[in-house]
């Protein structure tokens, strides 16, 4: 999780994914695609290990913002959080 989220993060540390690309994204060694509720879960357990902000959910993973900072990259905001700064 922690690595979807740094490998397609913009600028600003926001992974944006579309419905059920994260799921692609973690698909396991025998090519089995994860259910929406694994996701789900995975996204949760990566909120507590503190490897994602509080704000993340399958459609957009955050890195917390003391961790992850890029000078450039995309300077609009991602569709699940429009009002980020």
């Amino acid at each position: 999780m922690h690595f979807a989220a740094i490998g397609w993060a913009d600028r600003d540390g926001h992974a944006a994914f579309q419905p059920n690309e994260l799921a692609c994204v973690l698909v396991d060694r025998n090519g089995a695609i994860p259910s929406k509720q694994s996701v789900s879960g995975a996204v949760r357990r990566a909120k507590v290990l503190d490897l994602v902000a509080a704000e993340s959910n399958a459609t957009c993973l955050v890195l917390p913002q003391a961790a992850f900072r890029k000078e450039k990259g995309a300077p609009k905001p991602c569709r699940p959080h429009p009002d980020r700064r």
